[in-house]
């Protein structure tokens, strides 16, 4: 028998809303970083909180995460990174810190962005191959034959995208198989923000709850900060649309604030 209206609409309404403790329970973690860390940025705010040796969210939480710990609230926590996994992996939920396009996924993260990086060359065969921040915070590549000098390719890019230097006609016409191979090496290594698979990424197994991820315990901290520091940008910057789906991740997201608000109180 189906349901009166206004059963149904009271159904419709029963399912609990996570956004507001998750940016409660946010605000709560924030406080904690920006207080013992001692920063005045937000990124070495967060680099404190997870790579620091008197960080207590770090000294707390890697026991927790490695495989072998069976006390409960180690498995409350390996479930709820699972649960959260498991609903990003069912949808393309994106961000664009600085307009650079991201997914917000443990499969696909930012643990080690390179904040100080400014300029890198690379000698071979002749070439040197040399990147450098310029003026306004653009990107500037360039090739040049050290035996001559010639110039055989530049471009300056407001933002990092290297499939945009990869598709100039100077990257087909002026170089050689090899020397395109040996830009797009050495730029691809000038990423700022280099992705890392926790999922399948090659590194050592780590059991969590029913998933089985190929990282550090180290690298899997530093991966959920990065991952549920985006999640919190998208609501504040209005990059959430209420999607089901959506705000669902937001559940577990919630689990594992609130375990990091225990482990450093």
């Amino acid at each position: 028998m189906a349901l009166p209206p206004h059963a149904t609409d009271w159904m419709n309404r029963a399912e609990i809303d996570y956004i507001g403790p998750f940016v409660k329970a946010w605000a709560a973690f924030n406080a904690w970083y920006r207080h013992d860390s001692g920063q005045t940025t937000e990124r070495a705010m967060l680099d404190f909180a997870v790579r620091h040796q008197n960080s207590r969210l770090r000294r707390h939480v890697l026991p927790l995460l490695a495989n072998g710990s069976g006390v409960a609230e180690a498995e409350r926590l390996k479930l709820a990174i699972c649960d959260l996994q498991q609903k990003l992996d069912a949808i393309h939920f994106e961000v664009t810190p600085k307009g650079r396009r991201e997914r917000v996924s443990l499969r696909e993260v930012c643990i080690n962005p390179k904040v100080h990086w400014q300029s890198d060359q690379h000698e071979r065969s002749g070439q040197r191959y040399a990147a450098r921040k310029v003026a306004g915070g653009s990107y500037e590549i360039t090739v040049t034959s050290i035996r001559t000098g010639q110039v055989k390719l530049q471009y300056v890019q407001a933002r990092y995208e290297p499939n945009d230097v990869y598709a100039l006609p100077d990257f087909n016409n002026n170089l050689s198989a090899p020397q395109r191979t040996t830009l797009r090496e050495f730029y691809d290594a000038c990423n700022p923000r280099p992705m890392a698979d926790l999922v399948l990424g090659g590194g050592p197994l780590l059991n969590i709850s029913t998933m089985q991820f190929q990282c550090t315990p180290e690298d899997l901290l530093a991966g959920l900060v990065e991952t549920l520091y985006a999640m919190r940008n998208a609501l504040l910057h209005g990059e959430v649309d209420p999607d089901a789906q959506v705000l669902a991740c937001y559940e577990p997201a919630y689990r594992i604030v609130m375990t990091f608000l225990v482990c450093v109180k």
